[in-house]
This record gives structure tokens, sequence and C-alpha cells, in this order.
């Protein structure tokens, strides 16, 4: 963080407030937390992609975006009577401090399980009110990544309740069962197999929604050649 930080945080949120005046911008002060919601996940998207190409100067403009959408969102909640920038900021870092007691605190930690594990045990308590482990987690998240939180959550919270968690292993036989039957391969079969994997990703500390998408986008580049590949063939004679 450079000595200019605090002014042109400063200087963000004062733009917004202008924008957001009543001589502002229509658009700006037409919105509301619900309006924003689409443009703060397609930013946070954006993000995503600049991060997995790896582009520095990308990725610097998307968390620029990404903070304006912060700003908007802080900038509504302080004239609704809400929070402000100040308290958002202090909510922030008291909840940092907090969680990391190992860093501000001198406690002392065996590993990197025991940091999670404490990490999600700090969670409970300072939110007495979740009478599950996996509270709190968005329903909105893609399947992948809410089967990703789910089994994370529990594992943290070192769970011994609820059912066992379907093997890959177990499941392919039932699979291919079905299929030989011709009955074909039931939902609930095809979500067991989908949750192993998610269970096989957290073991490699692989993140199952990026390995799709990373997998689907290398699909979609190789068909494309091979349509390029297609279309310029010679008609035979």
């Amino acid at each position: 963080m450079t000595s200019d930080t605090p002014s042109e945080l400063s200087r963000l949120f004062a733009v917004m407030a202008q924008l957001r005046g009543p001589d502002g911008c229509p658009w700006d002060r037409a919105q509301d937390h619900r309006s924003l919601l689409p443009h703060l996940l397609e930013e946070t998207h954006e993000l995503i992609a600049a991060v997995e190409a790896g582009d520095l100067q990308e990725i610097a403009e998307e968390l620029g975006d990404l903070l304006v959408q912060v700003a908007m969102h802080t900038a509504i909640a302080a004239e609704r009577g809400g929070v402000d920038l100040a308290e958002v900021a202090s909510l922030a870092t008291t909840k940092m401090i907090s969680r990391h007691p190992h860093v501000f605190e001198g406690a002392e930690v065996s590993g990197e399980e025991q940091l999670l594990r404490s990490w999600e045990l700090l969670k409970r308590l300072e939110k007495p009110h979740r009478a599950s482990a996996l509270d709190g987690i968005p329903e909105s998240l893609p399947a992948l990544a809410l089967a990703s939180s789910f089994q994370r959550r529990a594992i943290r919270a070192n769970s011994a309740v609820g059912p066992p968690v379907p093997a890959g292993a177990e499941t392919m036989p039932r699979l291919q069962a079905a299929l030989e039957d011709h009955a074909g391969a039931s939902d609930q079969l095809i979500g067991e197999l989908l949750w192993s994997v998610v269970g096989l990703a957290r073991d490699l500390k692989v993140d199952p929604e990026g390995a799709l998408r990373r997998s689907a986008w290398s699909w979609a580049s190789s068909y494309r050649e091979a349509e390029g590949a297609v279309g310029n063939s010679e008609p035979e004679a």
C-alpha cells in the first residue's frame, strides 16, 4: 500500500457520492442494492477471468471495477441510514484480527488444518444464532461450488454427523448397471458421482468449479479448431 492509497480511496467514494447526489448521474441515482446485483456478479466473473489469465494489468482494472461496486453499495447503505465506509472498514478489520489470533494475539497453531478448524470455530462464536456449520452458505452458489462449500464447512467443523459421502468407486458400478439395464443413469446416481468428484477435488486441493470451467474452455477451443479445419477442407471431387 502506497502513501496515496487513503486519498485515492477517499476520492473514489467522493466521486460516488457526487454521482448519487441531486445533480449526479440519473442511472447511478436510480440504482439500489438489488438492481446492482447483476453488475456485481458480472464484475466478479470478469475478475476471475483476469486472474485465470494471469494478466496483472487486467487484474488491477477488474479489482477497480469491483471496488466501484463496493463504493456504490456502501453509498446506498449510508443514504438509508445504514453503515458508512468507516463502519464497513472497521467491521472488516475487526473480523480479520479476531479470525487470526495466531498473528495478532500470539496463539500457537500446529498447521494449516488447525488454522482452518480454528477459523470455523471463531465464525461459530461470532454468529451463535447459526444452528449448523452449513448455515450462511449462499443458496445461489453454482452447484459445484455449493457442494464444495458444504463439504469444506463440514470437515473444518470436524463434524461426524450427516450421511456418508458416497465414493466414486462405489457409484460407478451402479451407473454402469443402470446403463446396461437400459434404465438410464438416475438423477440420484449422477448427483452422487458429481458429489464424489467434488470430494476428490477437495482432497487434491483443486477448485472443482474452476477446473470444470477451464476444461470446458479447453474443449471449446479444440472444437473451434476442428470446426475451422472442416470448414477449410477441400471438398472431394
